[in-house]
Order: C-alpha cells, then sequence, then structure tokens
C-alpha cells in the first residue's frame, strides 16, 4: 500500500515529536524470536467473534469495523464489548443489520441495540451516521449486499481497499502533514484483515496481495511501543500523553504518533525476516496488539484523540 507507506516514510522523516528507536526496537524483535513472543490468537479464539456462515460473518464484520472507533471516554467500555454486543444481535436476528433494514432504524433503536446502557456514548451519532451512510451506499450501488463488494475486489486486498476508502465517506482516513496528504486508512485496512483472518484466506476471505495492507494505526499499538521505547516522544507529547491531555485529530503529535507507528511496523517485519521468519504487516500489529491488550492497566496510557477513523 504505497499511498499509506510513502506519506507515513515522509511523516517519519520529518518529525519533531516522535522518533523511532531502531536499537531498541532490533533489541525487542531478538527478544520476541527468541522467546517465540511473535505469535498471536487466531481471530476465532476471540469469544467476541461470530463464526458461522461466512456471508453472514463478513456481513458482522462490517457492521463492526463501521463503528469500531474511538471507545477511550467511556470507561469500563473496549472492542470486545461492541464486539459482543454486535455479535448477539447477529445471533438473535441477523437481518436487522442488512443494508435495507438499517436505513429503517432510528437512531433509538440503534442506540437500544448496541448502546443500551451507554446513552451518552462517544461520538455515538456518528456511528449512527456513518452506518447509515454505508448501508446507502450498499443499497446504491451493491444491492444491498456487503458481499457484493468483496466479490467487486476480486480476491484483491487493493481493490478492496479502494472501493472502501472511494466511497465510504467513514474509511477515507487521512491528514495533512507539512502540506502533504497523510494516509493511514485503519478501518478500512482491519476490516480487510479481519475478513482474512476470520475466513482464514479462503473464500471471500481470499487475498492474493494480502501483504500490501499496513498496520493499523490506532491507540493500542503506539502505546505498547512506546512502553517498550521502540517509539520515543518528546517531554512535551510525553506529558500530554502522561496526564491524558486530548490530543487533536489531524494536530501534528497525532499525525507523528500514527505515521511512526506504521514505519515502526515495517521496521519490525524487516528484523524479523532478518532471523528467517517471515511476517507480513497486519500479523505484526496482531502481534502488538494482543501485547498491549493484555498490559493495557498496567503500561503508560495510550494517546487522546477523538476521531471517527480509530
Amino acid at each position: 500500500m504505497s499511498l499509506v507507506r510513502n506519506s507515513c516514510q515522509f511523516v517519519s522523516e520529518n518529525s519533531k515529536h516522535v522518533k523511532i528507536n531502531k536499537e531498541e526496537l532490533q533489541k525487542q524483535v531478538n527478544e520476541w524470536y527468541i522467546k517465540n513472543k511473535h505469535k498471536y490468537k487466531e481471530f476465532d479464539e476471540y469469544e467476541c467473534h461470530l463464526a458461522g456462515d461466512e456471508e453472514q460473518v463478513v456481513d458482522f464484520l462490517f457492521i463492526l469495523d463501521s463503528l469500531n472507533f474511538c471507545f477511550w471516554p467511556q470507561k469500563d467500555y473496549e472492542y470486545e464489548n461492541l464486539s459482543s454486543a454486535i455479535k448477539e444481535c447477529f445471533q438473535k436476528s441477523p437481518q436487522q443489520f442488512k443494508a435495507e433494514s438499517i436505513l429503517q432504524m432510528t437512531f433509538e433503536e440503534f442506540q437500544q441495540l448496541l448502546f443500551p446502557n451507554h446513552p451518552d456514548f462517544p461520538l455515538i451519532t456518528e456511528r449512527y451516521r456513518l452506518l447509515k451512510h454505508a448501508s446507502e451506499v450498499l443499497v446504491t450501488f451493491f444491492e444491498g449486499e456487503f458481499v457484493n463488494v468483496i466479490k467487486a475486489a476480486k480476491n484483491s486486498a487493493a481493490k478492496l481497499l479502494n472501493i472502501l476508502t472511494t466511497q465510504f465517506l467513514g474509511f477515507q482516513d487521512h491528514a495533512i502533514y507539512k502540506g502533504r496528504q497523510t494516509f493511514f486508512y485503519k478501518r478500512s485496512q482491519i476490516l480487510i484483515g479481519d475478513i482474512y483472518a476470520a475466513l482464514k484466506g479462503q473464500g471471500l476471505g481470499k487475498f492474493d496481495d494480502i501483504e500490501i495492507l499496513t498496520m493499523f494505526p490506532d491507540y493500542r499499538v503506539p502505546q505498547i511501543l512506546n512502553q517498550l521505547n521502540v517509539l520515543e516522544y518528546d517531554e512535551e507529547l510525553a506529558n500530554k500523553i502522561k496526564n491524558e491531555v486530548e490530543i487533536t485529530h489531524g494536530s501534528e503529535y497525532e499525525i507523528e504518533i500514527r505515521a511512526n507507528s506504521v514505519i515502526a511496523v515495517e521496521y519490525i517485519k524487516e528484523e524479523f525476516q532478518k532471523l528467517g521468519q517471515k511476517l507480513n504487516s497486519i500479523e505484526v500489529d496482531w502481534m502488538l496488539w494482543q501485547m498491549g491488550e493484555e498490559q493495557r492497566f498496567d503500561i503508560v496510557p495510550h494517546h487522546r484523540t477523538l476521531s471517527i477513523y480509530y
């Protein structure tokens, strides 16, 4: 994915507040390799994920990753809570999340289905708006079925990414850094990665070019990379994060954190390859995300940014 890698490389080379400690990165990779820590849980090992019929699974993932962003202002509610709520809805009545049904869904019905105990959930009206928009695109261009989006990509992650980022507003994740456009495409890439992982690279989950995806720049991976001293923040940024000061979406701070996370994972992948361990970028992301999740209560805070993109 040259747009993401190339634009993030420019940010990394010009960053003022964030830098990658390559010596520490190499040290960590060697330790992970020796201790076999580069393993990660498979998609179906997470209880919060739906299994079964592949078309229903991809529908589930489309809904999940359309809403999978910004949990941090809400205490005691994380990704697994959202995923479990959507899974329960699919098990009871999968038709309620078909595009035509969503277009008829009121905000109150949406809130009651997924956030019944959290009426003030962060960006809840944006989640509702984006889900409605995505459903409208499906009905208008893809006969109301997300499976038709996947089929249109013809087993290509690059083509599917292009469809998602050009036709679905909620997946158009980019920013301007020093006058240049920087691309991240976090949720569009994680949706493709989730489909690939859930279906084990078979059927609708078969992508001949899955390696084009980068990591998914969000909160947890930079958090664990910072804890491990692979990502280093200047004093100003470190203090903001430590004190849980909100960092503005599109600011230099935020863009540098996300872009350097992308490039750090590329370096980690290269170091593993030198050791004879071939991993693609999304596999490194899964490994780091799992580490961060397991240690999330014991490590430095993650940065706080209100965003619909991650």
